[in-house]
C-alpha cells in the first residue's frame, strides 16, 4: 500500500480494524512462559531482558512513565501531534504493562495504537477500543507488512539486546515505518553522574554481569551512530535530560528514589543472585547515602527521526 492510498481515511480505518485484531491472543499456557527468582517472577523465554514481569515490575514501569514524561513534558518529542488527531496507525516496541498506550488512545482516539511485548504484562480487558497489544519477541520479527505505520515507539530497551541485535531491531523499526514516518527511541546512560565510590562498586558489578550476558549498556551513546548507519533516517534529534537521582532532588527526585530503589531490587534477584541478604542490604544503604551525599544525577535521551522517502530514478524521455 503506498502512502497516497494509506493517506485516505477509509483505507486507514480497514488498517485500524486489521491491527486490532491482534488484541485478542489465546493465555491459556501462560504459566508455561513463567519462572521465579528470589520471590520474583520471570518470563520463561529465552532473552536477555533482565526484568520480572509480575506486579511490582508494573508498579515500577507506571513510575517510569510517569517520571519521564514530566521530564520531558509530554509522552513523545517527534512531531505527530496533529497527525495523531487526525488519525494515524502507532507501535509501541518493548510496551512494558502498556501505560504509554493506554494513554495516548486515550488522548488520541482518532489513532490506532498496537503495543508489542514478549512478556504478557499488558491489560487485556478495560482499555480503549483504539488500542490493542500483542505477545511478540522483536528479535523474532515484527509480524506486519513493510511500511505499516506512521509512528513506532520504543523506551527503555537498554538491558534487552546485544550490540548487533540493536541494529537489528533498529532496521526492522525502519521496515514497518511508512516514509516520512517518524521513529523515537527514549534510553538511559549507564552510569550515574557524580557517583561516590559505593554507587560505582554496584554499577560496576551490575555492568559486568550484563556484560556477561552480552547486553550492549552503552546504547544511550550510540543510538544515534545506529540510526545513521541505516541510511534510512533524515536528521537524527537528541533530546537530553539530567535528572536528579535522589531525594535532593525535591518531589521529583523523591519519585526517582523510589524508581531508583524498585529498579535495584529488580535487578537484584539475578544480579546479586549469591550475595548474602545482609551484605546486600547494607551495600543499598551506603548506595542511596551516596547519592543524596553526592547529589548523582541520571542521563536519559530521547532520540527521533523521520524516515526518509525512497528515491525513485525516473526514466528521461526525449
Amino acid at each position: 500500500m503506498n502512502v497516497d492510498t494509506y493517506n485516505n481515511r477509509e483505507e486507514s480505518r480497514k488498517m485500524s480494524r486489521s491491527l486490532l485484531r491482534f488484541q485478542d491472543q489465546d493465555f491459556e499456557d501462560i504459566l508455561d512462559k513463567f519462572r521465579f527468582i528470589n520471590n520474583r517472577r520471570f518470563h520463561n523465554v529465552s532473552s536477555k531482558y533482565t526484568y520480572p514481569n509480575d506486579g511490582i515490575e508494573i508498579n515500577r514501569l507506571e513510575i517510569s512513565h510517569l517520571l519521564l514524561k514530566s521530564a520531558y513534558g509530554g509522552n513523545f518529542s517527534s512531531p505527530v501531534h496533529d497527525k495523531l488527531r487526525n488519525g494515524i496507525s502507532v507501535l509501541d516496541v518493548g510496551c512494558g504493562a502498556g501505560h504509554w498506550v493506554i494513554e495516548n488512545a486515550k488522548d488520541y482516539p482518532n489513532s490506532t495504537f498496537i503495543g508489542l511485548d514478549m512478556s504478557p504484562i499488558f491489560p487485556t480487558e478495560n482499555k480503549p477500543k483504539n488500542a490493542g497489544f500483542i505477545e511478540c519477541n522483536v528479535l523474532e520479527g515484527l509480524p506486519f507488512p513493510s511500511n505499516t505505520f506512521d509512528f513506532v515507539h520504543q523506551k527503555l530497551l537498554y538491558v534487552a539486546f546485544s550490540k548487533k541485535e540493536w541494529l537489528q531491531v533498529v532496521k526492522e523499526i525502519v521496515r514497518v515505518l511508512k516514509p516520512s514516518g517518524y521513529a523515537e527511541f527514549m534510553e538511559v546512560e549507564p552510569c550515574l553522574l557524580n557517583a561516590g565510590p559505593i554507587v560505582k562498586s554496584i554499577n560496576e558489578k551490575c555492568s559486568q554481569y550484563l556484560k556477561s550476558k552480552n547486553i550492549f549498556l552503552e546504547i544511550a551513546l550510540r543510538l544515534k551512530d545506529i540510526m545513521d548507519s541505516t541510511k534510512s533516517f533524515d536528521e537524527v534529534n537528541i533530546e537530553k535530560r539530567i535528572l536528579a537521582a535522589g531525594k535532593w532532588g525535591g518531589n521529583f527526585g523523591e519519585l526517582m528514589h523510589l524508581y531508583l530503589s524498585m529498579t535495584m531490587e529488580a535487578s537484584s534477584a539475578l544480579v546479586f543472585e549469591n550475595t548474602k541478604r545482609d551484605k546486600y542490604d547494607k551495600f543499598i544503604k551506603t548506595y542511596y547515602e551516596e547519592i543524596e551525599e553526592y547529589r548523582s544525577s541520571i542521563v536519559y535521551k530521547r532520540f527521533y527521526a523521520q524516515k526518509l522517502q525512497p528515491f525513485i530514478i525516473r526514466e528521461h524521455k526525449e
